[in-house]
C-alpha cells in the first residue's frame, strides 16, 4: 500500500483527491492537513511513501514545507499541485525538493498514476510545465556553449548575428578573411551546429 498525505487548504479540493485515492486498491490517504505547520508537526509519525503539496498555503508556504521536510528527511517524496505555473515557483519548488509538479486542472484524470509514477522513480509533470523546464535546460546549454567561445569568437558571433560577411567582419577586426573563417569553423563546431542560421538561433537563445 502507497501511503498518501494531503496538505491543501481548500477543503473541497482535499476531499476530492481523498475520493479519488481511497478508490485504489493499492493507495491510500493517511492524512489531510490545511496547512503546512501542522503537517509537519505529524510527518515524523505519519512517515507517507507521497505527499500532495499545495504551493500557496497560510502561513509556512508549500516550498518552504518541502524544503523543511526534505532537510530532515531526504527520500521524502512530493508532488506539487496547484494553480501557478509562473517560473518562479516552479523552479523553487523542484530546487526545495518536490518530485513532480502538475497544475490542479492537470491533477484529476491520472492522480494515481502520478501517485505511482512518482513512487517508482519517476517524475510526473504537467505538458506545459514539462515544456517549461525543457526551454530552460535548452537556453541554460545554449548559454553554457556561449560561455565557451574565446572573446574574438564571441566578438566575430555577434558581428555574423548583425549580418556582417566574413570579409567585412575581417576589416572591422583587421585580420584577414582565412582568419574570420577559422573562426567562424571554431564557433560552428563548439555550438553544435552548421550554418550561419543555426549559429544565429544559438546565439539568440543563450541570451
Amino acid at each position: 500500500m502507497i501511503t498518501v498525505c494531503i496538505v491543501d487548504d481548500q477543503k473541497i479540493m482535499s476531499q476530492t483527491l481523498e475520493l479519488i485515492i481511497n478508490e485504489s486498491e493499492d493507495i491510500g490517504c493517511v492524512g489531510i492537513f490545511s496547512n503546512a505547520e501542522s503537517f509537519i508537526e505529524q510527518y515524523e509519525e505519519l512517515r507517507p511513501d507521497v505527499t500532495l503539496m499545495d504551493i500557496d498555503l497560510p502561513g509556512m508556504s508549500g516550498i518552504e514545507a518541502i524544503f523543511n521536510i526534505k532537510s530532515g528527511y531526504p527520500r521524502a517524496k512530493f508532488l506539487v499541485l496547484t494553480i501557478f505555473n509562473d517560473d518562479e515557483k516552479v523552479f523553487n519548488a523542484l530546487k526545495a525538493g518536490a518530485g513532480g509538479y502538475l497544475l490542479k486542472k492537470h491533477s484529476f484524470d491520472l492522480l494515481l498514476e502520478n501517485i505511482k509514477e512518482l513512487y517508482f522513480g519517476g517524475a510526473p509533470m504537467s505538458p506545459e510545465i514539462a515544456k517549461k523546464l525543457i526551454g530552460y535546460f535548452q537556453r541554460d546549454n545554449g548559454r553554457m556553449q556561449l560561455n565557451n567561445l574565446t572573446d574574438k569568437e564571441k566578438k566575430v558571433l555577434e558581428l555574423i548575428v548583425e549580418g556582417y560577411l566574413y570579409k567585412e567582419i575581417a576589416g572591422n577586426l583587421g585580420v584577414t578573411i582565412d582568419a574570420i573563417k577559422k573562426h567562424a569553423h571554431n564557433i560552428y563546431e563548439k555550438l553544435h551546429v552548421r550554418t550561419r542560421s543555426e549559429a544565429i538561433r544559438k546565439y539568440l537563445s543563450g541570451n
